[in-house]
């Protein structure tokens, strides 16, 4: 089925109506100069040694070679457009699910805010709404932080604020951090350190991309589900797995997941929120740090694994 699509592709079927039409010129100039005879009259007239009956072909290759170069050039013109408009699309898409990320938090600092001014709250009730404010309010600064560090020219080329950083103590940190979203979501987490070694990390930075893998797994998975993440070596890597049981990827996505703005479109995603950016700055700040960051999902529906890898050059074990 893959295959037919591929093969009724625009560009497939612009091609080979490209092709054909060009087919179509050659027998037909080839019949016009065999079967006009004016032509012939009129060329060994006005130059009789330069006429023969391989001139004949000659015209014909050079009509062929322009109408390939007309080809050409309409094909390039249409590959760029076909590429801006894709762009066009994936903006367009991104700025629908920027404004709607951003509408839900505020809608809901606005309820708890309006609540708390003309209601009478009990104390514990007080701290439940500034508590889900303060988790809004960290939605909010992650995804900001996300729009500011893909609107850079080059993400390759951000600046790191490196210093010494217990992994396995930072994991644990980060894990209670998200404590309130596990419960709200009935998620069980299973956080396994097989060592705590001490890396040279930019911890802000590596924080976004926890944070971002964390809150993909609870996005996209069941309430009641179950979240697995592993420290552990792994040659010259120190890897951490983030396993969970979510809506998984074909692998046709997984080619796709880290490029900018990309988001898997398909039921199981229409309703969830999401800007295509986590993933493309998460690989970014890796890479920055010399590691890898990886997916494998065994399908759709199965759950998906995020492994960040970390140079163990970057520090000693502790």
């Amino acid at each position: 089925m893959n295959k037919l699509r591929a093969l009724f592709h625009p560009i497939m079927v612009f091609i080979g109506v490209q092709i054909a039409w060009i087919v179509l010129m050659a027998i037909w100039i080839n019949w016009y100069l065999e079967n006009n005879l004016s032509i012939k009259e009129l060329a060994q007239k006005l130059r009789p040694d330069l006429y023969t009956a391989e001139v004949e072909w000659l015209i014909l290759f050079e009509g062929c070679f322009l109408m390939l170069l007309i080809l050409a050039g309409v094909y390039v013109i249409f590959v760029y457009w076909n590429k801006q408009n894709r762009l066009n699309q994936m903006q367009s898409n991104f700025v629908a699910s920027v404004s709607h990320e951003l509408k839900s938090p505020l809608a809901s600092i606005q309820l708890y805010l309006e609540t708390l001014k003309y209601q009478e709250v009990s104390k514990e009730e007080s701290k439940d709404f500034i508590e889900i404010m303060l988790s809004d309010t960290s939605r909010l600064s992650a995804l900001i932080e996300n729009i500011l560090q893909s609107s850079k020219a080059d993400p390759k080329s951000m600046e790191l604020q490196l210093q010494k950083v217990d992994l396995g103590k930072f994991l644990s940190e980060v894990v209670q951090d998200h404590k309130r979203q596990f419960e709200e979501k009935k998620c069980e987490v299973d956080l396994q350190l097989e060592a705590s070694p001490l890396l040279t990390l930019d911890k802000n930075a590596l924080q976004m991309v926890f944070n971002n893998l964390i809150g993909n797994a609870l996005r996209y998975s069941p309430t009641g589900s179950s979240l697995k993440i592993h420290l552990h070596r792994t040659g010259r890597f120190w890897d951490i797995d983030f396993t969970d049981q979510g809506i998984g990827f074909e692998k046709k996505d997984m080619k796709k997941v880290f490029k900018k703005f990309y988001r898997v479109q398909n039921e199981d995603t229409q309703n969830i929120e999401g800007a295509g950016l986590g993933l493309f700055i998460s690989r970014e700040i890796v890479k920055n740090h010399k590691g890898k960051l990886k997916v494998a999902s065994p399908g759709r529906g199965k759950g998906s694994a995020f492994t960040v890898s970390l140079p163990v050059s970057r520090g000693l074990t502790v």
